[in-house]
């Protein structure tokens, strides 16, 4: 895992190096947004695409997930992708969903041949798309901290990888590039979704305004309980609770969002802490700071933040209806179980991975926001599932032929080939969160397994889409 590999490169820099200075990023202080401020299209329905965390898996599998679901020909003819609205992205997601948004082609290209199969321009894009989020990002790290001395601060790391990213991925482009390609219909809106230390809340990166997210939940609760006759109670402290729910914005934290890099959001959504930042910002001349850091530790999906944007949208009477398709490549916590069965060993630093911990919490935090949001679908808070719905894909889910006559050729050429399709479902699970994938099994295992969950959900998608 990536924690034990960092954590060797950690002990190894102690030996070499001394003390490393402390860094934040100042940034001046504005109380409005630049000109790159966006907006939701008023239209009857809404379609947004999340991008989970997950390191290098996830970010492979959101590529082949939206080069898949670009296959999908509407009703009208045209690509799915032509209606995606936003795209909301965490940790691996992100690197992936900032990379598509920068660099797609425009809105006059056509996505689909006469015969539904990618035009050159988009069978181009794809190709690049797959290799460049294929490097290997973690041991270009881990070389680069070690050989400038900086493995002691993890804020200098989550500076490497902010230079590695502006050098192998997006150069000097900023938020404000993206809302010009939004701004001019060749891309969606995207929400880069981080995690702020020091309230608890989700900062996404965004050029939409605040009052984009700011969905009554107890305005929609108030109409449901009178509908059925029931009393309306005052809920003081839930209503406090329910504030840091809603997702914040830069400019609440007197940040113009335009200048930002693309390379620093990024990494300020993928930054695990301590091996990865946080980011620490000094805003204006104010001695305040805040800490920004992977955006997996709030929420690792991104669907969070779209059901808030359309929730918003459907009780202003914007929209009518709104789908969100997930792909979800969160490494599943049931996969380290049997290891851990067998285990004996104490835990230290350098043998455990310590993602496990936040995960027991993620775990229990994902059931109980399945329960509340199905709950109050069904009280008749929340939309029912033909105005709202998320469709998940999850890459632990792909089914595979039992005779393996769809696995990809390079996993049958390692020296241990998978026999039985329960082995490729736990060679899957097991695909570990790192920044760079050396198996060359796992990357088309990960790019296979999109294709075929799109292709499962392909007539859900459209029966939603299509239905009246």
């Amino acid at each position: 895992m990536i924690g034990q590999r960092i954590a060797v490169g950690i002990a190894c820099a102690i030996v070499v190096t001394g003390c490393a200075s402390a860094h934040y990023v100042s940034v001046p202080e504005s109380t409005v947004a630049g000109p790159c401020v966006t907006a939701i299209p008023e239209r009857d329905l809404l379609v947004g695409v999340a991008l989970s965390g997950g390191g290098s898996r996830a970010a492979l599998f959101a590529e082949a997930g939206l080069e898949a679901l670009a296959q999908i020909r509407m009703a009208d003819g045209n690509s799915l992708l032509t209606r995606i609205d936003n795209l909301s992205s965490v940790s691996g997601g992100s690197l992936s969903g900032i990379y598509y948004v920068l660099k797609k082609p425009g809105r006059s290209v056509p996505v689909l041949n006469p015969d539904g199969s990618l035009s050159p321009a988009y069978r181009a894009f794809f190709d690049q798309y797959r290799a460049d989020l294929a490097q290997d990002f973690e041991t270009s790290l881990i070389w680069r901290q070690l050989l400038s001395f900086r493995w002691l601060n993890s804020a200098l790391a989550a500076k490497t990888l902010v230079e590695i990213l502006a050098e192998k991925l997006y150069g000097d482009a900023r938020l404000q590039d993206l809302s010009a390609r939004a701004k001019a219909g060749d891309t969606p809106d995207i929400i880069v979704n981080t995690t702020l230390y020091n309230n608890g809340r989700r900062l996404a990166l965004t050029t939409l305004p605040a009052e984009a997210f700011e969905y009554d939940f107890f305005t929609d609760l108030e109409r449901s309980l009178r509908q059925r006759g029931k009393p309306i109670e005052e809920m003081p402290y839930v209503r406090e609770r329910w504030k840091h729910l809603r997702p914040m914005t830069p400019i609440e934290l007197h940040i113009d969002p335009c200048p930002a890099r693309l390379a620093g959001a990024a990494t300020a959504s993928a930054s695990f802490a301590p091996l990865i930042g946080p980011t620490t910002f000094k805003i204006g001349d104010k001695e305040a700071y805040w800490h920004v850091g992977d955006g997996g530790l709030y929420e690792n999906s991104g669907i969070e933040s779209l059901l808030f944007l359309y929730l918003k949208q459907l009780q202003a009477k914007r929209a009518k209806r709104a789908i969100i398709i997930a792909l979800e490549s969160s490494y599943p916590f049931s996969a380290d179980e049997a290891r851990l069965l067998k285990r004996s060993l104490p835990f230290s630093l350098l043998n455990f991975d310590f993602t496990r911990i936040p995960g027991i919490m993620e775990e229990r935090a994902l059931t109980y926001q399945a329960l509340f949001f199905r709950s109050l679908q069904l009280e008749g808070v929340f939309p029912d599932s033909k105005t709202v719905t998320v469709i998940a894909l999850r890459h632990t889910d792909a089914k595979w032929a039992a005779d393996l006559s769809d696995v990809p050729a390079s996993c049958q050429a390692e020296s241990a080939p998978l026999k039985t399709a329960q082995d490729v479902d736990d060679r899957i699970s097991a695909i570990p969160t790192r920044l760079g994938l050396a198996s060359a099994c796992d990357r088309d295992l990960i790019y296979t397994a999109a294709y075929k969950l799109v292709a499962q959900y392909k007539d859900s998608i459209l029966q939603f889409l299509n239905q009246p």
